[in-house]
């Protein structure tokens, strides 16, 4: 019996010996890991493949927030945008491990963000990032750190099987993680002032020479357009003739015969509801009827930060600026002066601009737009407008019967519209021009001379879409929804300013339509 008691109690140590292994070995495989290594930061929660369409669901207009985030969100730790903060603040904005803040709140804020560039592919690794377009993945790149692919790499999607070793899913997540800790150090050493990649020097040259072209797109902007010219929301029938070879004089002359205009009360339905009564008295074409000397439009353009142009766009006699762009904590770059600001009806509608309320709204000359049916058929915008500014501009004219305020005319935002395309060769998209366009315009006829700040970007150039909101969309730059690549186009050729100006400042200076010699317009002009 002593033998087979022996052999028993050896097999008894063995097998817990056996036992006390593996649970070692497990154990070691579920708390391996690093100390000096930190946790994965919130950035893991934007590994999603859920991505809105190129500028969201809702329509993108120039100078318009696309999604308002209350002013107290904080930037230090992490980037939510777009916020309204001031250039100063920025260099604090930077990525850390161990400052996340609401977990929830910053996935909220960010799921279903891309990164807008017009020029890096379309590849499901470059995301926005902390407002920056493609900022990770190319940093990434660019430090030679593991993980995402730098521009101009091949995505990971419709990749075959690699040949090599696949390293095991452990090995992959440490990789990941030690990736993002090495570029959260890395990335203050990058020029914070400048965080988003500019326009490629060939494309921003031909712009200044007025040669670009839409082909010059990335696929992805070029497929916007593709797929908004299919949809044609607002029944474009254009009938007009090319004109493509004017000469600068000639389009001139062109843009003269469009002239603004606004909703008066006389047109039904607005006679019957009783409009004429409220509108202003005065039309917005005879607030200056001696004309200004000289004006200046000034762009939302991000790339008007650290211009220094303040002091020069002040000395203008008027200034027009857009939506709810801010001056304060801007002035030295934006200037402090404000004569007239073009609002969409997004501005109206949405409370996080706080239309009512808000000084940027008062003291000024307000202008209004709302796209329409491209037949102007005012039964049917004031049935179903794209944003219902109808009601907030009664109550605004009721509460402040002194303040201008109007609303342009359908009929003269598209006669804006058939000219740009008259005078371009490529079909542009069925959608109306921008307010920067449409701006540009309305000063032309009240100013002798209009000084256009950074609407053709200059050397400063860069995705940001707003000078006062972290937003990156290359589509705010070359257009989506909007016609701007040829609008621009169109306001090089008219530019009569020097190239030193463009290129430095992202100034084009303009004659106004007063100082045009054009001959009288025809029974048969569709202006007239």
């Amino acid at each position: 019996m002593k033998p087979h008691l022996k052999q028993w109690r050896q097999c008894m140590l063995f097998g817990i010996f056996a036992w006390g292994l593996l649970f070692l070995a497990i154990f070691i495989y579920f708390t391996d890991s690093n100390p000096a290594e930190p946790a994965p930061s919130s950035l893991s929660f934007l590994e999603t493949r859920r991505l809105l369409p190129v500028q969201g669901k809702q329509r993108a207009i120039m100078g318009a927030a696309h999604e308002p985030v209350p002013p107290r969100t904080a930037l230090r730790g992490r980037l939510v945008g777009p916020v309204h903060v001031a250039p100063a603040d920025w260099p604090e904005a930077v990525w850390t491990q161990d400052d996340t803040g609401n977990e929830d709140e910053f996935f909220s804020s960010q799921v279903g963000r891309r990164s807008q560039s017009a020029f890096y592919s379309e590849d499901d690794d470059y995301f926005f990032l902390g407002g920056e377009p493609g900022w990770y993945s190319h940093a990434l790149g660019v430090l030679g750190l593991p993980g995402l692919p730098s521009p101009g790499q091949p995505s990971r999607r419709g990749h075959s099987r690699s040949s090599g070793p696949v390293p095991s899913r452990r090995a992959q997540k440490r990789a990941r993680q030690s990736a993002r800790s090495r570029v959260s150090l890395s990335l203050r050493g990058l020029d914070e002032d400048r965080p988003s990649a500019p326009l490629p020097g060939a494309l921003l040259r031909r712009l200044w020479t007025g040669e670009a072209s839409a082909r010059m797109l990335s696929p992805r902007l070029q497929k916007a357009m593709r797929d908004y010219v299919r949809a044609n929301k607002h029944g474009v029938q254009f009938r007009g003739r090319r004109a493509l070879r004017r000469a600068p004089a000639e389009l001139l002359c062109a843009l003269r015969r469009a002239r603004p205009r606004t909703l008066d009360g006389t047109e039904p339905p607005f006679a019957a509801l009783g409009w004429r009564s409220l509108v202003p008295a005065t039309a917005l074409s005879q607030l200056h009827p001696r004309g200004l000397r000289s004006c200046a439009v000034v762009m939302s353009a991000g790339a008007i930060l650290n211009s220094s142009l303040g002091a020069e766009i002040d000395s203008h006699d008027a200034v027009l600026r857009f939506n709810s762009a801010p001056t304060r904590g801007y002035e030295k770059d934006v200037g402090n002066k404000t004569t007239i600001r073009i609002i969409n009806s997004q501005i109206l509608t949405n409370p996080s601009y706080h239309f009512i309320d808000s000084s940027l709204y008062k003291d000024v000359i307000l202008v209004a737009w709302d796209p329409a049916p491209y037949s102007s058929n005012l039964y049917l915008w004031y049935k179903k407008p794209d944003y219902n500014l109808f009601t907030p501009y009664i109550q605004h004219r009721q509460r402040n019967p002194a303040q201008a305020f109007y609303i342009l005319h359908p009929k003269f935002i598209w006669q804006l519209w058939d000219i740009i395309q008259e005078n371009t060769k490529e079909k542009i998209q069925p959608n109306p021009p921008s307010s920067g366009f449409i701006g540009i315009i309305i000063m032309m006829s009240m100013c002798d001379e209009v000084h256009v700040y950074e609407y053709i970007p200059s050397v400063r150039q860069t995705e940001l879409c707003h000078y006062h909101e972290l937003y990156y969309d290359a589509a705010c730059t070359l257009g989506a929804y909007h016609p701007l690549l040829f609008e621009k186009l169109l306001v090089q050729r008219l530019n009569t300013g020097s190239q030193a100006d463009l290129h430095r400042k992202g100034k084009v200076v303009l004659p106004g339509f007063r100082t045009a010699q054009c001959p009288a317009p025809g029974p048969g002009d569709a202006y007239s």
